[in-house]
C-alpha cells in the first residue's frame, strides 16, 4: 500500500488506485489493466534543474505564490504599488454622501479615479477637495507631491479660477505637454517635480477617465514593474455609423457584440464629455483616426478594451496617434 504523495516502493513502476481493486491482505485482484507509469508523479515533473520559474514584470497570482513556496522562496524581491495622490479642485464639488445643491455637482471623478488606479494594481488616495482659490490649491498640491504619482482633476484649462497650472509652476513642475488633438480630453497637463509624474487631468468626469486610461494608467504600470502597459485592444466593425471630430484623435464609447464576421462596435449614446452613463456602459474605446470625421457602418476600427484583465494584445498608447510609431 503506498498512500497519495507518498514515495513509491523501491522497485515499483506503477500504482494501482485502491477503488480499482479487489481482495485484501496478501492477495490483491486488479480490476484494470496497469501500465508502466500510471498514477505516479516523477521527479521533475514540475521544474526542472536550472529551469526558469517566473521572469520578473508580472503580477503575483496565487498559483505565483504557491510555486514560490513549492521551491522554498520564503521572501522575493518585489516593487511595491505606487501611491497616487487623487487633487480634485472645484468649489461646486460636494463629497459623495452630500447631497448638491444649485449648481454643485458629486464629487463623481475622483472615485472613478480611486477604482481605475486599484484596478491598475496602485494604491489610491483621495485628498480634501481644493476650492478655486490659488492658496488652497497650491496647498493641496503640495500634500500630493509627497506621493509617487498626482493626479488632479479640472482647473488645468484657461478659466478664471484654474489655478491648477500656475500652482504646479511655483512647486517647480517641469511641463512636459499641455493640450493634446484627442477627444475628450485636449486640456490635459503633464509634468514631473523631480521623478513624480503629475497629471493635471481635465474635469469632466469622462475627460478625466479617458485621460487616465491613455496615459496615467500605463505610467503607474510601469512604475508596478510590468512591461505591457497600454489597454488591451481588437478590431472590430462599426455596426452604425459614427460622426467623428475634425482634425482629432476620437475615443468614442462602444459596446461590442460578437457578430457572424468578428466582433462589432455600437456608440452607447452621447458622447459627450460629461456624459459618465455612456463610460459607465461602454466595454471598450472605439480609435477614431484624426484624418476621418465619419466611419460608415461596416468600417473597421481599433477598440481598446477597458476593464479587461491580461495584458494580451496591449499596445503602447502612443501607438494609436497618427505619426507616433514606436517598438516597445
Amino acid at each position: 500500500r503506498t498512500m497519495t504523495g507518498a514515495p513509491i516502493a523501491e522497485g515499483a513502476d506503477a500504482i494501482v488506485p485502491v477503488e480499482r481493486t479487489r481482495g485484501s491482505g496478501a492477495l490483491v485482484e486488479f480490476l484494470v489493466p496497469v501500465e508502466k507509469g500510471a498514477s505516479i508523479r516523477p521527479r521533475g515533473e514540475d521544474l526542472r534543474l536550472g529551469e526558469l520559474v517566473m521572469s520578473a514584470g508580472k503580477t503575483l497570482k496565487p498559483a505565483d505564490l504557491g510555486m514560490l513556496a513549492s521551491v522554498n522562496r520564503a521572501m522575493v524581491e518585489v516593487i511595491r504599488r505606487p501611491r497616487v495622490a487623487i487633487v480634485a479642485t472645484g468649489d461646486e464639488l460636494v463629497d459623495v454622501d452630500q447631497p448638491p445643491v444649485g449648481a454643485q455637482v458629486v464629487n463623481s471623478s475622483a472615485y472613478a479615479l480611486a477604482g481605475a488606479i486599484a484596478e491598475a494594481g496602485a494604491e489610491a488616495v483621495i485628498l480634501k477637495v481644493a476650492r478655486d482659490d490659488a492658496r488652497e490649491i497650491r496647498e493641496r498640491l503640495a500634500e500630493a507631491i509627497t506621493f509617487d504619482v498626482v493626479l488632479s482633476t479640472g482647473g488645468v484649462s484657461v478659466g478664471q479660477f484654474d489655478h491648477v497650472a500656475g500652482a504646479l509652476d511655483e512647486l517647480g513642475m517641469r511641463q512636459l505637454f499641455h493640450g493634446v488633438a484627442q477627444k475628450p480630453g485636449r486640456p490635459l497637463k503633464f509634468g514631473a517635480v523631480g521623478y513624480r509624474p503629475i497629471f493635471g487631468l481635465p474635469g469632466n468626469p469622462v475627460s478625466t477617465l479617458v485621460c487616465f486610461y491613455l496615459y496615467a494608467r500605463p505610467a503607474i504600470l510601469k512604475m508596478s514593474g510590468m512591461r505591457r502597459v497600454g489597454l488591451p485592444r481588437i478590431q472590430a466593425r462599426c455596426a452604425v455609423e459614427i460622426k467623428l471630430g475634425k482634425d482629432v484623435t476620437e475615443f468614442v464609447r462602444v459596446r461590442l457584440e460578437r457578430g457572424a464576421d468578428g466582433w462589432l462596435a455600437t456608440p452607447t449614446g452621447g458622447q459627450g464629455s460629461g456624459i459618465l452613463s455612456s463610460l459607465s456602459r461602454a466595454d471598450g474605446l472605439l480609435v477614431g483616426p484624426s484624418t476621418e470625421t465619419l466611419l460608415k457602418a461596416g468600417a473597421q476600427a481599433t477598440v481598446l478594451l477597458l476593464g479587461a484583465g491580461g495584458d494580451g494584445g496591449a499596445v503602447a498608447a502612443d501607438e494609436l496617434f497618427e505619426g507616433r510609431r514606436h517598438s516597445q
